[in-house]
């Protein structure tokens, strides 16, 4: 999954019962799609059947096929697959390609399928199949301009069209990540949500060096709720978002920092030299509790702290505890420390 970049993105599916499987919804799309292209285009040609229109239906038939074997592929083996999906995009367009190479003026009317595939790519997988949809798109254009007699002596047409690609895909590109930064961050704080937090972390734990010592903190700030039940959720807002913009300086560098939601805060800490140094990131966090909020606030907000230290395990089978258990482990260490009066540090080793 590392290829598809972030992994936050699974863009906005067409078909609402595809929601959370964008391939499957490709290859009904292929399948259903290609079908009515292919009915249309019969409709269009029925009366200038030549050798170059055969071709050209031959060719949407040979697609439609494709996307039933996706379909029938995605449904024995429904998780997404970096593989499949990089196969199936070269295909998409790589088809479209060899059908304007083979059909040459009758398969003008598809043009509109290589935008129609950059447009797919980009909105259900993100940047970088939609940079691999793109380059194949390019490439398949600059080639027909080579090789393909009605390409070759109508080259502004291709090189407009290379141009449109890319546009399309650039602006596309834009709006793609920042939907992706969007559906990542906290919109309050700018830090990572919880969503984000947990697959980033699993991401780093698959990338742990032997040995290597972890840690989740969990971060609640005692009297927020005061805060905001008297001096209202605006006060609580500039609070929570002055905390936020003070916890990176207190955590180390490539430490992972987000909100979880309300005023819970997490931090997952990698290259641990043992726990002095936790015990030291999380005094400067309480210190950093001291100068939020405006100096005449009479209220006083302070931080619990609950820390689950994952000692680094060796072999070739490591030990990964699961981000779930983590956050639990941090969690109720958390409570106990509020329960303990606040403003403390408690360790929970039990995962």
């Amino acid at each position: 999954m590392e290829w598809l970049g972030t992994g936050f993105w699974h863009g906005p599916t067409v078909i609402g019962g595809y929601e959370s499987r964008p391939e499957r919804e490709q290859a009904v799309f292929r399948s259903t799609l290609g079908s009515a292209v292919f009915l249309i285009y019969l409709g269009y040609a029925v009366g200038n059947m030549d050798e170059k229109t055969r071709v050209t239906l031959l060719m949407i038939a040979l697609y439609v096929a494709f996307g039933l074997a996706t379909w029938v592929a995605v449904s024995l083996h429904p998780s997404l697959s970096t593989t499949r999906l990089t196969i199936t995009t070269i295909i998409d367009q790589g088809m479209a390609a060899v059908a304007l190479a083979l059909g040459g003026r009758a398969a003008l009317p598809l043009l509109f399928i290589v935008f129609w595939f950059l447009v797919g790519t980009g909105c259900r997988y993100g940047k970088r199949p939609l940079i691999l949809s793109c380059s194949i798109a390019f490439i398949g254009f600059a080639c027909l301009m080579i090789w393909q007699p009605w390409w070759v002596a109508n080259r502004q047409v291709g090189v407009g069209l290379l141009l449109s690609v890319v546009a399309t895909s650039f602006y596309l590109y834009v709006l793609v990540n920042k939907l992706e930064r969007r559906a990542a961050t906290d919109p309050l704080t700018g830090l990572l949500n919880r969503s984000s937090f947990e697959h980033l972390v699993e991401r780093t734990q698959s990338n742990l060096q032997n040995g290597e010592q972890t840690a989740v903190l969990l971060i609640d700030l005692d009297g927020f709720k005061n805060v905001n039940d008297s001096l209202g959720h605006r006060a609580g807002d500039t609070l929570l978002q002055s905390f936020a913009s003070k916890l990176p300086g207190a955590c180390r560098r490539g430490d992972v920092i987000a909100r979880l939601g309300g005023d819970e805060f997490a931090v997952f800490a990698r290259n641990l030299c043992g726990l002095d140094e936790l015990h030291a990131v999380a005094n400067r966090i309480h210190q950093a509790t001291d100068c939020i909020g405006p100096t005449d606030w009479s209220l006083d907000v302070s931080a619990s702290i609950g820390i689950c230290p994952v000692p680094g395990s060796t072999g070739a089978t490591r030990h990964r505890v699961p981000v779930s258990a983590m956050l639990h482990s941090a969690d109720r260490a958390m409570y106990q420390a509020k329960a303990n009066g606040g403003a403390q540090t408690v360790f929970s080793y039990e995962t």
